[in-house]
């Protein structure tokens, strides 16, 4: 990360979404796991505190979204946040998380994650849960552990986790 790049994290708002699916599109359809523009609007709505965003140099060059369940479980694709998102959960899922190609190898990834886990803790969560397909190095820097691998439409998914209650509070947040 260069010491003049101008970085900011956010919350998103409603004008980022076609900037958050192109980039959701750019990492994921690779995979098979892209997501819809509607999906995104969907997960805004349902939790906006849980939605940010990473501006640099005035560009939206990563995001980050998620939602809380009430009981532990596996993530799914496509799944509709209206239904699935519960305010009083204490489980906090990870939805999506990516950072344009331009940007990767910048600590962008690992600034995103941080304030998710931050966010997690503000919520009042106990636990982190997510799924991946191929940044599972990304997850175990920050002490997330695979607790299952499983296939969904081909796709084979890592099931990841972070008990939040032996993390260690927030000895890593990061000021933004």
């Amino acid at each position: 990360m260069s010491d003049n790049t101008k970085i900011l994290v956010r919350n998103a708002r409603d004008q980022d979404l076609s900037a958050v699916a192109e980039i959701d599109a750019e990492a994921f359809s690779p995979y098979g796991t892209a997501e819809k523009l509607e999906t995104f609007q969907l997960r805004l709505t349902a939790f906006p505190n849980g939605f940010i965003i990473l501006v640099a140099d005035n560009e939206i060059a990563a995001f980050g979204c998620s939602e809380k369940w009430l009981t532990e479980r596996e993530p799914g694709l496509d799944e509709n946040p209206s239904v699935t998102h519960q305010p009083e959960g204490r489980i906090f899922c990870i939805t999506a998380m990516a950072v344009k190609t331009k940007y990767q190898g910048r600590g962008y990834s690992l600034l995103v994650l941080d304030k998710l886990i931050e966010i997690a803790h503000m919520e009042g969560c106990r636990k982190v849960v997510l799924e991946t397909t191929h940044a599972q190095d990304l997850y175990l820097k920050r002490g997330f552990q695979t607790v299952q691998n499983r296939t969904d439409r081909g796709v084979s998914l890592d099931v990841m986790s972070l008990d939040l209650e032996s993390y260690g509070g927030n000895s890593r947040t990061v000021a933004y």
